[in-house]
């Protein structure tokens, strides 16, 4: 044998290593699908996965459902020529339980609810187009144990920074003739984020988020995305919906109620 054979026959072992590595190695367009910036041509089907819901949270009673999506950016795009933009948008529809209607969410963030009784509940989450139409849906189907009792503490607030109020405008009349509740809100002395969490009263500026409950149930649904609350589906009548103005720890510290009639559906 000679000297230099052991060298050869490691530098073989190498290139076949290198080779095999280059072979799994995926690119980013593998990875990530084709690149948006032309119109994408024949789009793979949308798709929705989502996450039990995370076991601490659901401890103390608080609902947090994580979700992704495949082949549809979730984005606050609407209406019927957002169907034509490459790549896809669209958002998701949230249904609690047995109720009639949804909430629309276009935040790409957790879905987070508080105040569920005990027991088994059920959501389902559909991934909708920009104009409201069905692509995928899955639900999580999970039990709210019984919570400790006590007293929540009054919110903290910091000195010399001046009371957070929130604005709420009248639903749409345009939506709102459609059976859509759309509710646009505006904050002051508080930006509307999703950062959560005792540590966060600590910041500045202030944060913050929303509470939002339909006709008194003991349940509400937290929103940091800032965008218009959009519930739809309710049924005609008179209805109610509380929206709190809440720091980054769910305290409450102001408040507002929208009352609205929903007409009756058109034939």
């Amino acid at each position: 044998m000679t000297l230099d054979y052991p060298i050869r026959f490691a530098a073989s072992v190498i290139i076949a290593c290198l080779m095999a590595v280059s072979r799994a190695a995926q690119t980013a367009r593998e990875v990530r699908g084709a690149a948006a910036v032309e119109p994408l041509q024949d789009e793979p089907p949308a798709k929705i996965i989502i996450d039990p819901p995370l076991p601490e949270p659901l401890s103390r009673g608080r609902v947090v459902i994580q979700y992704r999506t495949e082949n549809l950016h979730i984005v606050p795009v609407f209406g019927a020529a957002a169907l034509a933009v490459s790549p896809r948008v669209g958002h998701i529809h949230v249904t609690v339980d047995d109720a009639s209607w949804v909430w629309a969410d276009a935040s790409g963030e957790p879905v987070v609810l508080n105040g569920l009784p005990p027991g088994p509940h059920t959501i389902r989450l559909e991934l909708e187009t920009a104009n409201h139409q069905r692509l995928d849906q899955g639900a999580v189907t999970f039990t709210v144990p019984t919570a400790p009792s006590g007293a929540s503490a009054a919110a903290p607030t910091a000195p010399n920074e001046p009371p957070a109020k929130i604005i709420i405008d009248a639903p749409v009349a345009e939506a709102l003739s459609r059976g859509v509740l759309l509710i646009q809100y505006r904050t002051e002395d508080l930006h509307i984020a999703p950062v959560f969490g005792p540590s966060a009263l600590a910041v500045a500026p202030r944060v913050g988020h929303i509470h939002v409950t339909v006709d008194g149930a003991a349940w509400h649904w937290a929103d940091a995305s800032g965008n218009p609350v959009i519930i739809n589906g309710l049924a005609p009548g008179l209805h109610k919906v509380l929206i709190e103005l809440v720091n980054a720890n769910h305290q409450a510290i102001g408040q507002e109620v929208v009352r609205v009639t929903v007409p009756k559906r058109r034939e």
